[in-house]
């Protein structure tokens, strides 16, 4: 196999000797290994191919003047995605691995999800072992647990680094990703939605389209599918799980940002919104609940996951998000589909989280001001019945300019 070209990650002024073996391991495999040093107490060593200096870039006075550490390494992280952005669009990034502790593997990890995904990122750090989400985020970065502390070389962590190499080697020597635009469309999913998808998933698949399902948890949901869109992973967009719209509104877990339905408008692709699940609000545990939720209308979905009814004034909210971040797509490339009969499993006659009033007021609102570049219609049906399904996907496949039946 070829050499390719690796870019390293480490605060060279407490990692150098890690780093610096990390690179002889991978050079021996052929690779060219470049070492950016994240480091912020001591100028950088030689061997290094962008130093602090560079990567601090014209905050490098406020980095060695600042007293709280969390002021510094936001600075550092600033100049590290710029420069791995800059290397990356120059062909010289094939590959990215940091080691670190928390504070490098955040820096390291913040400036990977810069990177396409398919990209090969490695982290090697101790923080592996506990709450992976702020450096994962969902994307594509393979955590390395070195199951001792990153502080010197002995027989375990040279083993682990000899092991990160080898990974590096296979995953930059892998065929890359096979994108398969025209034939890809995204949807999101959950629980209370799931025959709803389902049945798309099978209508869609039956007329030759690749289907990629994500879990509407946040991080690792909607927020990655916003940005397999940005990045023209999909022909198309069955948006039909929205509740992580509500978590931003109420203070919900699986909160993205104001990301979210952004980009397929942006990109101009066929895309159809669907409320689903927008009436719940993803919270936690039962004992990390606040009185202000407990007195609420709740539905205890397992016992880590509660969701909470979201009520009239955030149902109104909801309707002027949905208005605010579709309002400017092209005509004839987004259309909202509500299911009167309700969103979710749980919001349906008879069920816990039925509540017709509220749901009225967020129809009202996209009703009476969504522009007319954006078709918004109301379905009878439930959200899981399949008429339902059947409709949506049929007017995607309209919208596509694919409609066989």
């Amino acid at each position: 196999m070829s050499g390719r070209s690796i870019v390293l990650c480490a605060t060279m002024d407490t990692k150098s000797e890690e780093a610096l073996y990390l690179k002889q391991q991978l050079e021996a495999l052929g690779h060219t290994v470049r070492i950016i040093d994240m480091g912020m107490k001591k100028p950088s060593p030689a061997g290094v191919y962008i130093t602090q200096a560079e990567v601090a870039g014209a905050n490098y006075n406020k980095i060695v003047s600042s007293a709280v550490r969390s002021e510094a390494s936001a600075y550092m992280e600033q100049g590290l995605k710029r420069i791995v952005r800059q290397l990356y669009e120059d062909g010289l990034l094939n590959g990215i691995i940091g080691v670190g502790g928390s504070g490098g593997t955040t820096m390291a990890s913040s400036a990977m999800h810069e990177l396409p995904l398919g990209v090969p990122k490695i982290v090697v750090t101790t923080m592996a072992s506990g709450n992976t989400l702020p450096y994962v985020q969902g994307e594509d970065v393979l955590l390395l647990n070195p199951v001792v502390d990153i502080q010197n070389l002995n027989f375990l962590t040279e083993y682990i680094l000899r092991q990160a190499a080898a990974i590096m080697d296979g995953m930059v020597n892998t065929p890359p990703m096979e994108r398969r635009t025209g034939k890809a469309i995204a949807i999101s999913c959950f629980g209370v939605t799931t025959p709803c998808v389902e049945r798309c998933t099978r209508l869609l698949q039956a007329q030759g389209y690749e289907v990629l399902i994500f879990h509407a948890r946040g991080a690792s949901g909607g927020k990655i599918m916003e940005k397999m869109i940005a990045e023209n992973h999909f022909c198309a967009v069955l948006d039909i799980t929205t509740t992580e719209l509500a978590d931003e509104v109420a203070g919900g877990i699986y909160a993205v940002g104001p990301r979210r339905l952004r980009s397929a408008i942006e990109r101009g692709i066929p895309c159809i919104v669907v409320p689903g699940a927008l009436e719940m609000v993803n919270l936690s545990t039962e004992d990390t609940l606040l009185p202000a939720q407990k007195a609420r209308t709740l539905y205890y979905h397992s016992p880590s996951s509660v969701k909470m009814r979201a009520n009239k004034e955030e149902m109104k909210r909801l309707g002027e998000i949905f208005v605010e971040r579709m309002q400017d797509a092209q005509p004839g490339k987004a259309v909202v589909i509500i299911p009167e009969g309700g969103f979710s499993s749980v919001n349906a006659p008879g069920k816990v989280f039925w509540d017709p009033e509220a749901d009225r007021i967020f129809i009202n609102e996209l009703h009476y001001k969504m522009p007319a570049n954006v078709q918004v219609r109301i379905r009878k049906e439930h959200i899981n019945d399949e008429p339902f399904a059947d409709e949506i996907v049929r007017q995607l496949l309209k919208m596509i300019g694919r409609l066989p039946y």
